[in-house]
């Protein structure tokens, strides 16, 4: 072993250069072998793979939630210990604060510092505490820790990436692996762990490693961008007229400029419902244009996109004005001094650019006004009709069940439409073709009785969606119809937004009734209640619920951070409140939720716990294909739950003001249409590995920045 190591180490020698870059443990999250270090991944970015170290296997999702924060949720499952012909699985949730982080090369007596715990919800087999320091001299860190519980005293450890593809990882390890119980049968013969970590240029890791002086480990991962596509390119491709020469005034009419827009607009943009306005005003024109997207997830990317067009398209413009739109209803209104325009067509946006001059505000009474006053309106469609097909997939992990894993999927036929006047419908019927939890003959998850081949329709009904006052910022929205596949009723949603959307006050209301589990659209004769292996319909006169909430919302700018508090009673009467924090990186969002109601979790002081999520489609398939969509993949998902069905429940939502509006704050949009510009301006900028280093924030840069 030590002579196929030595050869290894000789030949990779040979490639020099090598990037720093963070790689993940056992577990995922980073550090070395076992146990952690005081490095994490970039914000925004992390790794999803599994590990097979026998008799352990982790299944792992590492994120670097915060840009001092990093999150690793995981299940491990046990070959020594079943239930009944299958494994033990175990959820856990790693938790690791960077406390201080050392960017200087020439301080390099200075480690970078790190708090954490390992497995803090749940069964908590694992669960350790832990301090660490890292030192970094270029490619080349060494590590010291101490740790509590299962960490069981001081551990250390080196890492060397001995070039771009090869790092070479070796750290003493006093693991207590009695604290996991009679999992790990034979105890370590050594205390050491080394091994290789291989990267490909696509962000995907393998690992071949030696452990416990007995045992080979292996891992595979692949590295994620919430920032970017999932996988490839994070920059985005905005592309507009070829002609970069500035037209002028005298050589340009108002008749054949709206032409080129138009024309632009249409080749290079997906909106519609465009208004335009052009304006003689002192020191030159001013040109007013309200639009609507339908074609980005990001409303950023088409307020960009739209920027990028117009810049090769007009004269030199004095002032420039965008009112994002949505079925009809000015929202945001976003003010450009017209030498945005010239930096765009020069990619070159200067430090103290126009994009930081600008003006985004609530679409007041004042928007609509310049909207009414409009000179034409050019890709009319006041309503829009859209029908596609989607292929749809639903997992379930559960351990208590005769299968473990079940799955299903489906097309889904999916018609929305967008209309003035601030309504909109949708529809989405549901066909699976493979499933392996048809609950039909009464087996499997009898507490989602819904997931049958009988149930087909998932959403339909009308939205609606209106502000009140002359600023543009108390909203009402309401929703009716069938709202899931479990409920049939309508919200009602009040929102008071602050001046640049950076906090609300709000409440809702909900009206709902129980849909028949066992038909296409049906409803129950009365309320359906869950016992274990059944759920029985009782009919009563009392067949629809009601449930109100008092809600309240703040938003840290800089991490575009949400956190939202809900208290009030819910679906089955039980009272209580809801905590929600969650992370915007533009279009997609990670969040996380903890309930207390009338019914705890046995063992807990609390009710639930989960986690939200919104992944655009295109995260996933526009770096292989280069279609942008306006689709958003929304999904909560419990972590850990009662065993009582019946609590906390919500009842179901088909847009939420939170899912329409949280791109939109004022503040928000701004920051992430300069994010987009700035990264059009810079397209031929040197990026390597070494970015990943400067996006890491410590805890103690945030708060005395």
């Amino acid at each position: 072993m030590r002579r196929v190591i030595l050869l290894c180490l000789l030949i990779s020698i040979i490639f020099t250069g090598s990037s720093y870059a963070s790689t993940g443990g056992n577990t995922g999250n980073t550090g070395l072998w076992e146990y952690p270090t005081a490095e994490m991944p970039e914000d925004g970015t992390g790794r999803f793979g599994l590990t097979n170290a026998s008799p352990y296997e982790y299944y792992f999702l590492d994120l670097a939630w915060l840009p001092w924060l990093e999150i690793n949720a995981r299940f491990n499952t046990f070959a020594t210990i079943d239930i009944g012909n299958r494994r033990y699985m175990d959820k856990a949730i790693d938790l690791k604060a960077i406390l201080w982080h050392n960017k200087d090369p020439e301080k390099w007596y200075a480690p970078s510092l790190a708090l954490g715990v390992v497995d803090m919800m749940g069964t908590e087999i694992m669960k350790a505490f832990y301090g660490v320091a890292t030192w970094r001299w270029g490619d080349v860190a060494a590590t010291i820790g101490y740790g509590s519980d299962r960490f069981n005293g001081l551990y250390g450890g080196i890492e060397w990436d001995i070039n771009n593809w090869l790092t070479f990882k070796a750290e003493y390890s006093p693991l207590d692996y009695a604290h996991d119980g009679n999992i790990l049968q034979k105890m370590p013969s050594k205390k050491y762990n080394f091994g290789f970590v291989f990267k490909a240029p696509w962000g995907m890791e393998g690992s071949v490693s030696y452990q416990r002086g007995d045992d080979f480990v292996f891992s595979i991962s692949q590295k994620i961008d919430l920032k970017g596509p999932f996988f490839g390119n994070s920059r985005k491709n905005f592309e507009a007229p070829g002609d970069s020469r500035c037209p002028n005034w005298a050589d340009t009419n108002a008749e054949d400029l709206l032409a080129r827009i138009k024309s632009g607009l249409e080749k290079f943009v997906r909106v519609r419902d465009v208004d335009i306005k052009l304006d003689e005003i002192q020191d030159g024109y001013k040109l007013t244009l309200a639009y609507e997207n339908y074609g980005y997830s990001s409303h950023a990317e088409a307020m960009s996109r739209l920027l990028v067009v117009l810049a090769s398209i007009m004269p030199e413009t004095q002032e420039l004005v965008l009112i994002h739109k949505n079925a009809g209803i000015p929202i945001v209104r976003a003010e450009f001094p017209g030498s945005l325009l010239f930096d765009l067509r020069a990619r070159s946006l200067r430090e103290d650019n126009s994009i930081h001059s600008s003006i985004f505000t609530w679409a007041n009474s004042d928007a609509e006004k310049e909207i009414k006053d409009a000179d034409t309106n050019i890709l009319k469609s006041k309503a829009q009709h859209e029908v596609k097909a989607m292929l749809t997939y639903d997992p379930r992990i559960d351990q208590t069940l005769g299968e473990t894993y079940m799955d299903r999927l489906n097309i889904d036929a999916i018609y929305r439409g967008r209309y003035s006047n601030g309504w909109g419908s949708i529809i989405d019927v549901k066909f699976p073709f493979y499933d392996t939890m048809d609950l039909t003959d009464g087996t499997g998850l009898w507490w989602e009785k819904d997931l049958n081949r009988e149930v087909r329709i998932q959403q339909a009904g009308l939205t609606y969606a209106n502000n009140f006052d002359k600023d543009g910022r108390f909203w009402l929205f309401g929703e009716g119809g069938y709202l899931d596949e479990e409920w049939f009723g309508g919200n009602l949603w009040l929102r008071y937004y602050g001046k640049n959307g950076n906090w609300w006050l709000g409440g809702r209301l909900a009206m709902l009734h129980d849909r028949d589990p066992y038909s296409f659209g049906g409803l129950t004769d009365g309320r359906l209640e869950y016992y274990y292996g059944r759920v029985i319909d009782y009919p009563n006169e009392d067949d629809w619920r009601h449930a109100e909430w008092l809600q309240a919302g703040f938003n840290v700018y800089g991490l575009d951070l949400d956190v939202e508090a809900e208290y009030g009673r819910f679906a089955d009467n039980d009272k209580g409140y809801k905590i929600s924090v969650t992370r915007h990186w533009d279009d997609t969002a990670l969040g996380f939720w903890y309930m207390d109601t009338d019914y705890h979790a046995p063992g807990k002081d609390f009710t639930k716990a989960g986690v939200h999520m919104e992944i655009p489609a295109e995260k996933w398939f526009g770096s292989w294909f280069g279609n942008s969509s306006s689709h958003i993949w929304e999904q909560d998902t419990l972590f850990i739950s009662a065993w009582n069905i019946e609590s906390g429940r919500e009842g179901g939502k088909i847009r939420t003001p939170e899912r329409m509006m949280s791109q939109l704050r004022p503040m928000a949009l701004k920051k992430n249409v300069e994010k987009l510009l700035q990264d059009y301006c810079s397209y031929d900028d040197e990026r390597d590995g070494s970015e990943d280093d400067k996006q890491v924030q410590s805890l103690l840069e945030y708060i005395f920045h």
